[in-house]
């Protein structure tokens, strides 16, 4: 594997491309590690392992059942509690992806494990966001190298992504999930960087210095800390509401770079 990736992951990734490449031979065209775990930030007790699969062809339902019945516990038991996180695309989807990318399968190996057998039919608007984490920072862990095989997403849809990722947040998210993506979506909206959550926190608490709402700042402290695990998670209402408002911040950032 091309370095990059976090050593507590072990041999886990290489496991599941063999698992992979038993079921599909010479049709697993590459396997890919994306989000924290090939960036920076990840956490063993927190975090998932990210995998993105790309396929010569789109692929049969018995292929798919064998490949996430190889993928669940206790077949492969994943090193993070938060599970494994695994979508395969074909690589003409890879190679030239529409708004809404189609996907050949997705196994969800968490604590809510599921599997969703895709096919033509099944879109995935966030995985123009993995394909660009990916193509930037990606780790093969099997086949050539990202940049070979992802194309960049225009960007205005990866914006229209990450603002999306930040509402479902508002709903969804604990506070250093709320707080962080907020933080790495400034990011990128400034600066055109894919990063990690805590380097997106990094990076925006050297910019709320004395120039932003009195709180900022140490709201995005409490979010580093909380995600590393140096801290408690922040979870009382006051809280939440406050990562809310800055959330809330951001978006309009947002919107007043596409006005």
């Amino acid at each position: 594997m091309a370095g990059g990736s976090d050593p507590a992951l072990g041999a886990y990734p290489a496991t599941v491309a063999a698992g992979l490449t038993r079921v599909l031979g010479p049709a697993l065209v590459g396997l890919y590690l994306h989000g924290s775990a090939a960036m920076g930030g990840w956490s063993p007790e927190r975090s998932d392992v990210d995998l993105l699969g790309v396929v010569a062809r789109p692929l049969d339902r018995r292929a798919k059942r064998e490949i996430s019945a190889r993928l669940h516990h206790p077949s492969l038991v994943c090193p993070a509690p938060a599970g494994l996180e695994l979508s395969l695309v074909t690589a003409a989807v890879a190679a030239d992806p529409p708004r809404r990318p189609p996907f050949e399968l997705h196994v969800d190996t968490g604590p809510s494990s599921q599997t969703h057998l895709g096919g033509p039919a099944a879109a995935d608007p966030e995985l123009l966001l993995h394909f660009a984490v990916c193509r930037r920072a990606g780790v093969a862990v099997a086949g050539p190298a990202p940049v070979q095989v992802f194309a960049e997403p225009p960007r205005g849809w990866l914006l229209e992504r990450a603002a999306a990722e930040l509402r479902w947040a508002v709903r969804h998210g604990d506070f250093a999930y709320r707080v962080l993506n907020a933080c790495r979506a400034w990011r990128y909206l400034e600066e055109d960087v894919l990063g990690s959550k805590v380097e997106g926190g990094r990076w925006a608490r050297l910019r709320l210095v004395d120039t932003e709402p009195p709180g900022d700042g140490a709201l995005v402290d409490a979010a580093v800390a909380a995600q590393l695990g140096l801290a408690p998670m922040p979870a009382a209402p006051a809280d939440l509401a406050a990562a809310g408002r800055f959330v809330a911040s951001v978006l309009q950032r947002f919107g007043e770079a596409s006005a």
